[in-house]
């Protein structure tokens, strides 16, 4: 006050007012006045607020509660009590992060503030900050011995960090059901002390994720960022997690976001490198496929594939676009594995079974492409396609049970008349029953003679030639056609059997 005086004096000196002593001392008394006056209205604003904020808080409106505790520590920011009142209304948000650091602030302004410790240590008993915790509660005791909270605080804490710590050495060591269910009864005992355990949670997503319940683990993963934002552990599991959902941008987001913090984390880095290398291959496969450069196409499925085996979403549509380009390029047995390797992964891939279907009947399985294509039939009695699938099977099983007359000639669907004829007359020299002695070989001879006349006749008329192509039954002579009549005579001789002589022209 006296200070107060001093500046008054120099107030009027300093305005030359010419104030007698007098009228100066009037002067400070009214200033003091004013002024003493004005401090009372102040305590009673930040008293208000806290009241307000209370009521807030009992109504369960926290955000309204930490508006009015936030006024009055601008008001008074040196009581303790009103950091302590915004953590509790941070914690019912779960805001941990700014719960704690109201926290720290209110033990910072009174060290001996035994609430604030014992409501310090429980916030980090719940998010599983064991040491901190045990800390905490040990100072409660120092300060105030005869503490009734804090040894049943530290007894609880104790039993925190034995299933904590059998949490973590079971699901390390198995992923099996046996254990699932075990570590699930552990995850209970947990939560009931540590509501929002942090490495409780993260064992929980790491559990998801090896069972694949990804949904789950961004559930869980979900809580932990929510209290702290920058967990970069929590950021990966849950961009793994988005990853394996097929979500690519979000789960690339959660990995930027974990570098943006620490861009040296590698697990972050890792996954987010092995994402972008998968995206690059798939998406080259996918142009080479629309270039027609099947080939190329099939290089950068096949190495986009072995990206992330256990990417199990994305890898199955990956394998059924390397079935389908395999089966352009004529590759039947290749394209059935990778058909088969999608239905491994989902057996209701239904693309996946036609297309299986197809590459069954380009490997020359007809009998399995007909059993698939009438058990996928029976299931999908309104689909036209598969009811085409379903003929084409059968016709193509009639026609590899037939004699394959292009086989026969040694020549190629695509041949003309010409390299028909040349075929046949090179086969029938080779093949010619006058060119063997015994009867056995005769015999043999003469039937593969009749083979090569019939698969001759057949393909060298265009309309018979037409019918068998289509799988049409075509009819022939039987007795060898042309070859017997027109372009060989025949001729039989009782001691030695058939004679044959060519008259070719």
């Amino acid at each position: 006050m006296a200070a107060l005086q001093h500046d008054t004096v120099m107030l009027a000196a300093a305005t030359g007012t010419g104030l007698s002593s007098y009228q100066l001392q009037l002067l400070y008394c009214t200033i003091s006045a004013v002024l003493w006056a004005a401090l009372p209205v102040a305590t009673a604003s930040a008293a208000q607020l806290l009241h307000a904020g209370d009521a807030a808080y009992g109504r369960g409106d926290y955000s309204s509660a930490i508006q009015s505790y936030t006024a009055a520590i601008d008001i008074d920011s040196s009581t303790a009590l009103f950091y302590t009142k915004r953590a509790a209304a941070y914690v019912s948000l779960k805001k941990y992060a700014q719960a704690l650091k109201d926290l720290d602030r209110a033990i910072e302004l009174d060290g001996s503030f035994t609430q604030g410790y014992l409501h310090r240590g429980r916030l980090h008993r719940q998010v599983c900050s064991l040491t901190d915790a045990k800390q905490d509660f040990e100072t409660v005791l120092e300060l105030k011995p005869s503490h009734p909270q804090a040894p049943k605080e530290l007894q609880t804490l104790s039993e925190l960090q034995s299933a904590v710590d059998e949490l973590q050495r079971m699901t390390s060591a198995a992923a099996g059901s046996q254990v699932a269910a075990a570590s699930e009864q552990l995850l209970e005992r947990v939560y009931s002390i540590a509501p929002d355990c942090v490495p409780a949670q993260l064992l929980q997503a790491k559990l998801n994720m090896v069972q694949r319940n990804h949904e789950q683990a961004i559930a869980a993963t979900g809580q932990i960022v929510k209290s702290n934002p920058r967990h970069l552990e929590a950021l990966t599991l849950r961009g793994l997690a988005y990853m394996y959902l097929g979500d690519h941008d979000l789960a690339k987001r959660h990995f930027g976001e974990a570098l943006k913090y620490d861009p040296d984390h590698k697990d972050s880095r890792q996954a987010f490198n092995k994402l972008k290398d998968l995206d690059r291959k798939w998406q080259r496969a996918a142009r080479a496929s629309e270039a027609q450069d099947f080939a190329e196409a099939e290089q950068q499925y096949t190495a986009a594939l072995a990206v992330d085996p256990q990417h199990h979403l994305v890898n199955k549509e990956l394998q059924l676009q390397l079935c389908r380009v395999r089966l352009l390029l004529d590759k039947g047995e290749q394209a059935v594995q990778a058909c088969e390797a999608a239905l491994a992964v989902d057996s209701g891939l239904y693309a996946a079974h036609k297309e299986l279907i197809r590459a069954l009947l380009a490997a020359k399985r007809h009998d399995e492409a007909v059993n698939k294509a009438r058990m996928l039939l029976q299931q999908h009695q309104n689909d036209g396609e598969v009811h085409q699938l379903y003929r084409e099977a059968e016709k193509q099983q009639k026609m590899a049970k037939r004699k394959d007359y292009y086989k026969i000639l040694g020549v190629s669907q695509q041949a003309d008349i010409r390299d028909i004829k040349k075929a046949y007359k090179s086969l029938a020299k080779q093949y010619h029953p006058d060119k063997v002695h015994s009867q056995e070989d005769k015999e043999k001879a003469e039937a593969k003679f009749r083979e090569i006349a019939e698969a001759h006749e057949v393909l060298s008329d265009d309309e018979k030639r037409a019918a068998y192509d289509k799988g049409e039954d075509v009819e022939h002579s039987g007795a060898g056609g042309p070859g017997w009549g027109r372009e060989f005579h025949q001729g039989f001789q009782q001691q030695g059997g058939y004679t044959f002589s060519f008259t070719f022209g």
